[in-house]
């Protein structure tokens, strides 16, 4: 295992084609940092400010992303899995043939983000933001988008299959979309939230006899 310690990296550090197991670089700052051809096991990233962040052909496994700060960060060819990332912020950075599996997303913020050729397969992202994201080349596969703000976004191209959309916000936005479920009861959830938030009421007829 090759050691890299914290003090050791400063902007513009380049971390190349190193297997890396529990790594702490907890709060750690730089900028232009690049991370490439590189397999992180049980890393510690919690914390981290990497502004311009180049992360390629690289691993994320079993990895604590907390509270991290990406911002403008360009990820390629990366695989995130069974981490967690509660509170990532990544505001304007750009994802590209990047999957994240089964990772704990709850709250992480991604505004102005773009998607290209990006899949969250199994991940937990309520309350997440997505705020005028590009989300034309992302897929959302089995993920719990409970109270997930998709304001602004520009989605079309993008596709959602057997997502949970309970309180979600924005959805009127979602224009170009495919959304699938095998399950009835989704579809009509995501149904329901859609008109709600085009400001429709949904009722039974027999609740308005009187008008």
């Amino acid at each position: 295992m090759d050691l890299v310690l914290p003090e050791e990296i400063e902007d513009e550090t380049r971390l190349l084609d190193l297997g890396l197991e529990d790594v702490d670089l907890s709060d750690l700052t730089a900028e232009h940092l690049e991370i490439s051809g590189c397999r992180l096991t049980k890393g510690k990233l919690a914390g981290s400010d990497l502004e311009k962040l180049i992360l390629v052909d690289t691993e994320l496994l079993h990895c604590d992303v907390a509270n991290a700060r990406w911002r403008d960060a360009a990820v390629t060819r990366v695989a995130i899995v069974s981490s967690r990332m509660t509170g990532f912020a990544g505001s304007g950075m750009s994802l590209q043939h990047t999957t994240v599996r089964d990772t704990l997303l709850d709250y992480a913020s991604f505004r102005f983000a773009k998607f290209q050729k990006v899949e969250f397969s199994d991940c937990r992202l309520q309350g997440a933001d997505f705020v005028a994201a590009d989300l034309s080349g992302a897929v959302f596969r089995n993920c719990d988008l409970s109270g997930v703000e998709f304001s602004q976004v520009k989605a079309a191209g993008s596709v959602f299959i057997n997502c949970t959309w309970d309180g979600t916000k924005g959805l009127s936005a979602l224009t170009g979309a495919t959304v699938a479920a095998s399950s009835p009861i989704d579809t009509l959830t995501f149904a329901t939230a859609v008109t709600q938030a085009a400001g429709i009421t949904l009722a039974h007829p027999d609740d308005l006899d009187a008008v």
